[in-house]
This record gives C-alpha cells, sequence and structure tokens, in this order.
C-alpha cells in the first residue's frame, strides 16, 4: 500500500490512522489523526512516532519491530504527548503489509483508539505479562534449539561408535573364518593328498588278492570259511565306493575352505581385480544352513542367473559384507513371510504350504554398459511398505523386532558401496517381494596405479 492509497482508504474513517515504516517513521497520516496529535500533515510525515510517545522511544521501536518480525499486529498501548494538558492514552492495532519483494521493509497500518487511563494501566499490565511470556517461550525454544543440537551431535557420535562397532564385528568375522579356514586346510589338504594313493594300494591289493585265487584256485577250508565270513566279494565292490567317497567328500570340504578364505579376504589388498561371482558363491557359501530347510522354513531355492562380468576393481572385504546383509535380509524376508503364510494356513511350515508358494531368492549379474556392472538380488517375500522405502538405508532403522536387528546393515552398505563410486537401490512391492540392486564402475587395468 502507497501512502496516496492509504489516504485515499483512511480519509473518511473515523478513527485516527498511520501508516509506518517498522522503525517507526510516518509516511501517511490521516485527518483524525492530525487531530488526536494536533499537528499538521506535513509536520508529522517523516517523524518518528516515539518522539510524540510520552513512553519510552525503545518501547515504541521494540513493539514495531517485535509486529514486523511476527507479521501480524499485536495489541499496544501508549499515551501520545500534547503540548497543553495531560497525554492521551490509546490502545494500538491494525496490520503489518508485507513488501513484494523479501529486500523491501514491511509497512505496518497503526490504527490508534482513544481508552481511558486506568484502562490504559490495565492493559499495559496486560501487555507487560505478555511480553514476559513471550519472552520467556523465546528463552525455552532456545534452549531446545540448543539441546536438540546437542541431541544430534550425540546421535551423530553414537551412530558413529555403532558403525565401528559392526565394521569391527564383520572384521572379527573375517578373522574367525580365515583362522578356522587355515586350521582345517592343513589336515585337509593331507587326507585329500593320501586318499589317491589309498586308492592305489587298493588296487594293487585286489590285483594280488586275484593273482592268489588264479594260482590256487582251491584254498584249504579255513580260508574259504574267512573269506564267506568276511564277504569278500562285498568288501572288494564297498571299498572302492568308500574311497570314491571319501575324496568327493575331501574335495567338497577343500571348496569350502576356499570359499572361507574367499569371503574373509584378509590376505589380500585392500582394493583389487575381483570376480564378483567368487564373492557371491563364498558369501552363498557361509549362509548355506540358513538357506537349507530348518524349523523356520522349508529351504529356500537360489536361482543364479550370472553374466560373464569383466573383473571389477573393489575391496573383496567390503563388498562381500554388502552381500552378507542384503542376503541375510531377504533370508529373514522369506522366514517371516513363511510363517505368516502357516498362521494364516493354521498349521506349521509343511510340504502343502510350500507348493503355491516357494521361497526363492533371484541373484542376476549384468555388464550394463562398458562403465558398469550390476548385481540383483531379489526375493519374493511379503515386500516392505511403500511409506517406509525412503528410510530403508537410514542408520538405525530396521522393520525387526527389537534385538533382532541393529539398523546398521544396510546403512554400512550403501556407505561401502558409495565409497566405490557405485550405486545401490531397492525396489519393492507386496505382489512380488524386494529387489536391491548395485551398480559398480568398471575400471581398466591400465588405469590403476600401482
Amino acid at each position: 500500500m502507497t501512502p496516496d492509497q492509504f489516504l485515499t482508504f483512511a480519509q473518511v474513517l473515523p478513527e485516527p490512522m498511520l501508516i509506518l515504516t517498522s522503525t517507526g517513521e510516518i509516511l501517511a497520516v490521516n485527518q483524525a489523526a492530525t487531530k488526536l496529535f494536533s499537528k499538521t500533515s506535513k509536520a508529522l510525515v517523516g517523524q518518528h512516532l516515539s518522539e510524540f510517545i510520552t513512553d519510552s522511544p525503545e518501547k515504541v521501536t521494540d513493539y514495531l519491530k517485535a509486529c514486523a518480525q511476527c507479521r501480524q499486529m499485536m495489541l499496544g498501548a501508549f499515551t501520545i504527548h500534547q503540548s497543553a494538558g495531560e497525554g492521551i492514552v490509546c490502545r494500538s492495532q491494525g496490520a503489518v503489509i508485507q513488501p513484494r519483494s523479501h529486500h523491501s521493509p514491511a509497512i505496518i497500518l497503526l490504527r490508534l483508539e482513544k481508552r481511558e487511563k486506568n484502562e490504559f494501566v490495565v492493559l499495559n499490565q496486560k501487555i507487560h505479562a505478555l511480553s514476559k511470556e513471550i519472552q520467556q517461550r523465546q528463552r525455552i525454544q532456545g534452549e531446545l534449539a540448543q539441546a536438540n543440537e546437542i541431541l544430534k551431535h550425540t546421535l551423530l557420535k553414537l551412530q558413529n561408535a555403532l558403525e565401528a562397532v559392526q565394521t569391527e564385528k564383520m572384521s572379527g568375522l573375517g578373522q574367525l573364518v580365515a583362522g578356522i579356514a587355515h586350521e582345517i586346510n592343513n589336515p585337509i589338504s593331507f587326507i585329500h593328498g593320501n586318499l589317491s594313493y589309498a586308492s592305489e594300494y587298493y588296487d594293487y591289493l585286489l590285483k594280488l588278492i586275484d593273482l592268489y585265487q588264479q594260482e590256487y584256485p582251491h584254498p584249504s577250508r579255513v580260508i574259504q570259511e574267512s573269506i564267506a565270513a568276511l564277504e569278500l566279494d562285498f568288501i572288494k565292490e564297498d571299498i572302492k565306493k568308500l574311497l570314491c567317497s571319501m575324496q568327493m567328500g575331501s574335495r567338497r570340504i577343500a571348496e569350502i575352505v576356499k570359499s572361507l578364505r574367499n569371503f574373509s579376504r584378509l590376505d589380500e589388498a585392500t582394493f583389487k581385480l575381483v570376480d564378483i561371482h567368487e564373492g557371491l558363491e563364498a558369501t552363498l557359501m557361509i549362509l548355506q544352513s540358513r538357506l537349507n530347510p530348518n524349523a523356520d522354513h522349508c529351504g529356500i531355492e537360489v536361482i543364479k542367473e550370472y553374466d560373464e562380468l569383466p573383473l571389477v576393481y573393489c575391496s573383496p572385504g567390503q563388498l562381500n559384507q554388502v552381500f552378507m546383509n542384503i542376503l541375510n535380509n531377504a533370508i529373514d524376508a522369506l522366514e517371516e513371510a513363511e510363517k505368516l503364510r502357516s498362521l494364516a494356513a493354521g498349521h506349521s511350515p509343511s510340504l502343502e504350504s510350500t507348493q503355491n508358494h516357494h521361497s526363492r531368492i533371484w541373484i542376476r549379474t549384468e555388464k550394463l554398459s562398458d562403465r558398469f556392472v550390476t548385481i540383483r538380488i531379489k526375493d519374493n517375500g511379503n515386500g516392505i511398505p511403500s511409506q517406509i522405502h525412503h528410510q530403508i538405508f537410514n542408520p538405525f532403522f530396521t522393520t525387526k523386532p527389537i534385538g533382532q536387528g541393529t539398523g546398521l546393515g544396510l546403512s554400512i552398505s550403501y556407505q561401502i558401496i558409495d565409497g566405490h563410486n557405485g550405486r545401490i537401490n531397492m525396489i519393492s512391492d507386496p505382489a512380488w517381494g524386494t529387489e536391491f540392486s548395485i551398480e559398480l564402475p568398471i575400471v581398466e587395468e591400465s588405469d590403476l596405479e600401482y
């Protein structure tokens, strides 16, 4: 509102009205205001309101600034000085007019109303009490803001501490796995290496027995009875099968040991070119007991769709930690989904309850372009509610019951992938489950610094 617009509007009003800046400078007045102040319009415009008030000037200035800051007029009261006679007690009301530009000061439209002196005293007391209450609230707000800032710093410290603990736990797990793998590797290598000699020696002994049978086709009665008691023909066939089974078993143990060492990766450089599939297989080997049928579920089928991928420059131990977190969450989700289906059906997990809904995890790898490879891990559980999708990677956020999850697994996974200049995303729907996709950059060997 311009002064001219104000005068056009206010001249017809019987109440004294002024238009002011937030600092108290008078920009325009109506005719009723000139009578109240006993001053001409020319004498008032350009002056400060505090010059005509018997109360302290600071009080008027603070009052106008407070109205401008809160963008609304608060009830006020003051006494207007006159050259003759007592001052006139007035109550102030009005409106704060916000400028179009943020850089321009607010304009205050002030309406004055004459009041009795005793009423003015009561009003001043109320205003004083209100002012004290406002100051107290502002002080409390300041204290709350300070306490909130302290809580933020405390939460950040706690988050860093828990992340350090989680990382230390994974490091401890890696050391434990590496130690077990080392202890198992020596004896199993000895057994596996000697089984081939045992099988060879057995073949020699069989040839020798066959030669004796050819040279002495009519053994004595004692030998015949011993052959019948020992079931020599059965032993000759079964011991060969036994040795083959032992070789297969020792080979399997050797593969498990290799997977354990691959998972821990403690004897390798922090970042190096690695085969992503080796890390996935090693993680699946560690989690095999959770994938097999048990008391909680009827088994989880893992479907692998591996593409031909180049070696990826990464920290294999950290990447395996990401795979472990995501696969563990997928298994938890499938176990929970099976429990809910069983409760709905009114019985415990059985073949009948799983025929219509097999628990599955899909692991797909793909070379997206010359710059990125992607790893997708999907389960067909009950999915994640859409309203919490944006919180999945937040520290301490978990959908698991208290005591069953720290809420740090996916947060740490996000940080690890981000530290690899990659991306991790999640999509989920109750109709088909949840899928995490990890994109990692392909680094050419010629670009690496040795």
